[in-house]
């Protein structure tokens, strides 16, 4: 690991000051900046690293995350923590986590997501009838404002705020969240990582697909969108000193008091 590069959400007031001080640090800790990097510092919040999973997931180069925005649960250090677990870096004290992605596709088309794909309804207070089908078996038929498709990385992202459970990263599994369903049958469900869940759009509503709230893809009424792990996966790099559980107390207020 002697080669880097920096990204940044250069929308942010200071981005252009904060990504010549971390340009700075990476040098003066022995590293050098490059375009084909041995690992990416992503400088910036959950949705950063997201558009960074887009790009660097089927190249397989690992990211470590800075947060520079809000909560950042996918970003685990600071910019001030920085210099120090460059040091880990050089030391080899890191691990490298491989998150699963979640595949949609339709019409010969794809999209790829680290968190979660979602199908929702187009136009705003109409809902959308969806019809689920796992392995070729019916789930089930409803309407609600959408479904949410989650990885256990995702599943701490919108499906969590939509009242999904909550899987570690390291569960080989998939997450069908219902959005705000017409129905009290409509509940969350896990499914086996090798699951794959064909959802069909109704004939009431008009839906969108999107991916990791970036990208995104009108859905006809009628049309059958087809879940299924993807190929690819993501390598998140971790310092040592970071744990899924510390993340959720930290950032997520998880667990309550330790000496309850």
């Amino acid at each position: 690991m002697k080669k880097a590069l920096i990204k940044i959400n250069m929308r942010k007031p200071t981005a252009r000051k904060v990504l010549a001080n971390a340009g700075r640090i990476l040098t003066d800790h022995g590293f050098s900046i490059s375009k084909r990097p041995d690992f990416v510092i992503v400088i910036g919040g959950d949705g950063t690293i997201l558009h960074a999973a887009q790009e660097y997931c089927r190249k397989g180069t690992p990211i470590l995350g800075v947060n520079f925005g809000g909560l950042g649960f996918l970003t685990d250090i600071t910019l001030h923590q920085l210099p120090a677990v460059l040091d880990q870096i050089k030391r080899r004290r890191y691990t490298i986590e491989k998150r699963m992605m979640v595949q949609a596709s339709f019409n010969r088309s794809s999209l790829y997501a680290l968190n979660d794909i979602s199908i929702i309804t187009k136009i705003p207070g109409r809902a959308v009838e969806l019809s689920a089908a796992i392995n070729k078996k019916h789930l089930y038929r409803f309407l609600a404002d959408g479904i949410i498709i989650a990885t256990p990385t995702g599943s701490t992202a919108y499906s969590l705020a939509t009242g999904g459970p909550i899987l570690i990263p390291s569960t080989e599994g998939l997450v069908i969240t219902p959005i705000a369903p017409h129905t009290l049958s409509g509940r969350p469900i896990v499914l086996p990582a090798n699951s794959v869940i064909r959802m069909t759009v109704g004939k009431k509503g008009k839906a969108i697909l999107v991916a990791d709230g970036q990208h995104s893809k009108a859905i006809p009424n009628g049309k059958t969108v087809v879940f299924k792990r993807a190929t690819y996966h993501v390598n998140l790099m971790k310092p040592y000193q970071v744990t899924f559980f510390k993340t959720l107390r930290e950032k997520m207020k998880w667990g309550g008091r330790e000496d309850a």
